[in-house]
């Protein structure tokens, strides 16, 4: 099973180039600002509306980092882990597995083959859990291996739990 989610000190250089990432945005836009008397409307207008969706895709990034954790896969359950304490989730709880793109979070600056995704659990509940992935730059969909082997070990796990359950109801 290729599952490559990122490691609790992966999550740590992300959250590092976020910030780095954040101060770089807020510096265009204090230059964008600074400079705004002696710059042409075009231009103006033109820098502008390229850095107001870079900022909402950031924000919107920011925000599902925020609610993301570090995650493996062992026994048939999702391990997420945080400073807060550990979570186990049964595979079979799980309804779909998605993942997104993600353009501004990275864990590291220069380099081209290391991107990542948010992989987004949605569970029968309707609970949804995320966690970060490794991706190629053009992957369709973003970390493709990643999400094939989540979605076999999620069916495999509920396959399982049928198997139990119908053995169990058949003991009855």
């Amino acid at each position: 099973m290729d599952i490559r989610f990122l490691t609790f000190t992966d999550f740590h250089s992300v959250y590092f180039y976020r910030a780095i990432t954040l101060s770089i945005l807020v510096a265009i836009g204090g230059l964008l600002v600074i400079r705004s008397p002696d710059t042409r409307l075009p231009e103006l207008l033109l820098v502008g509306g390229c850095l107001l969706p870079m900022a909402w895709r950031f924000a919107l990034e920011w925000r599902r980092l925020n609610n993301a954790k570090p995650a493996s896969v062992h026994n048939d359950e999702l391990i997420l882990s945080s400073e807060r304490g550990h979570r186990q989730i049964a595979l079979s709880s799980v309804a779909a597995v998605t993942s997104k793109h993600s353009l501004f979070m990275v864990r590291r600056y220069r380099s081209w083959s290391e991107h990542l995704a948010f992989v987004e659990f949605t569970l029968h509940n309707g609970e949804r859990i995320y966690t970060l992935a490794e991706s190629a730059l053009f992957e369709s969909p973003a970390a493709k291996q990643s999400l094939a082997a989540i979605r076999a070990a999620v069916l495999a796990a509920k396959v399982r739990s049928a198997a139990t359950d119908s053995d169990a109801t058949l003991a009855r």
